[in-house]
């Protein structure tokens, strides 16, 4: 069933006398989290459960998964050029678009924006998208906020710098729970990968496993794998794949053996009753401009209020919402 819901003005997003971007059919669409029921337009509704039993079986067993094309061409295509668009303007003015966003990584190795819903609808669009909400509330076990996004586009490193893998985490053991019989973390990523990535294009890393040895020294997971490279992971799929990992897994940006750029673009997950990260605090003037069901997903201002996304492993996944292909 259609809904309609109010066009959102993104004039505060671009300096004068630029245009404000308009948005496309398909950040309608994704505002409109539009379901197969008669519920009200101002509900933003996603499947539950978003995994198969054995895509919630390999997250739980591993601490990731690979949803391939959990995104389609059109977004994927939109969020890569702008990926580029962000770092030739950058090149050229020293500046980023907006006073709320920051920097984390500005070399040609290593291009990186951060807090990405107030640059650009596409941006939203990603981290509002129905689906891919819905994969990251499963994960956490609860209705989740917007805790961070950043767009990353790495390239190889210049001739005789060998790369090396950094592997962290971004939650211990208070972070993650069992129950149902499956285990959940309050802190997870969907990472899209935005160009084709091969055995040798640099796909994330990951130990796997390591989700459930939090207690375990990174000294010594890190000799451990020195003996079994095998057990480190890598992201091989196609452009618009969707890795949903825990941040309790030890992870790492792959290292590019081939010349080609890979782009990337992420979102991390939380509690509504939790903090943003440190910098990623949303916009008031943009928070002013979103639908009322979107408030809580950017701003966590059901706080306490939030409701369980627990399910059984044997519970059949919901279909994936179905988006209108934009003419854009």
């Amino acid at each position: 069933m259609s809904r309609s819901v109010p066009k959102i003005n993104f004039d505060f997003l671009v300096a004068e006398p630029t245009p404000a971007p308009k948005l496309s059919p398909n950040v309608l669409t994704a505002l409109e989290a539009t379901d197969m029921t008669d519920s009200p337009a101002t509900e933003f509704a996603r499947p539950f459960p978003a995994l198969t039993p054995s895509q919630r079986l390999h997250l739980d067993i591993y601490g990731y998964v690979v949803i391939e094309n959990a995104i389609d061409d059109d977004l994927t295509a939109r969020l890569l050029a702008k990926a580029f668009e962000l770092e030739d303007d950058f090149r050229r003015t020293g500046k980023i678009i907006h006073p709320s966003c920051f920097m984390t990584g500005e070399s040609r190795e290593f291009f990186r924006v951060d807090n990405l819903p107030h640059v650009d609808p596409c941006f939203l669009e990603y981290v509002a998208d129905p689906y891919l909400v819905a994969l990251a509330e499963e994960a956490v076990g609860a209705e989740v906020r917007l805790e961070q996004s950043d767009i990353h586009i790495r390239r190889p490193l210049p001739d005789g710098h060998e790369g090396r893998y950094g592997f962290h985490r971004g939650a211990g053991t208070r972070l993650c729970y069992q129950q149902g019989g499956l285990f959940n973390c309050q802190f997870v990523k969907t990472l899209t990968n935005l160009t084709d990535l091969g055995p040798d294009d640099g796909g994330t890393t990951v130990i796997a496993g390591t989700h459930k040895m939090t207690d375990v020294s990174h000294d010594a997971l890190i000799s451990a794998v020195a003996e079994d490279p095998s057990l480190i992971h890598h992201v091989v799929a196609p452009a618009g794949s969707t890795l949903l990992f825990f941040e309790a897994l030890m992870h790492s940006a792959g290292i590019i053996k081939t010349g080609k750029d890979r782009v990337l673009i992420i979102g991390g997950y939380t509690p509504t009753n939790f903090a943003p990260w440190v910098g990623y605090d949303p916009d008031p003037a943009f928070v002013a401009q979103l639908p009322e069901h979107l408030v809580p997903l950017i701003t966590g201002s059901k706080r306490f209020q939030t409701g369980s996304r627990i399910r059984p492993l044997d519970a059949p996944a919901e279909a994936k919402p179905v988006r209108e292909t934009s003419s854009v």
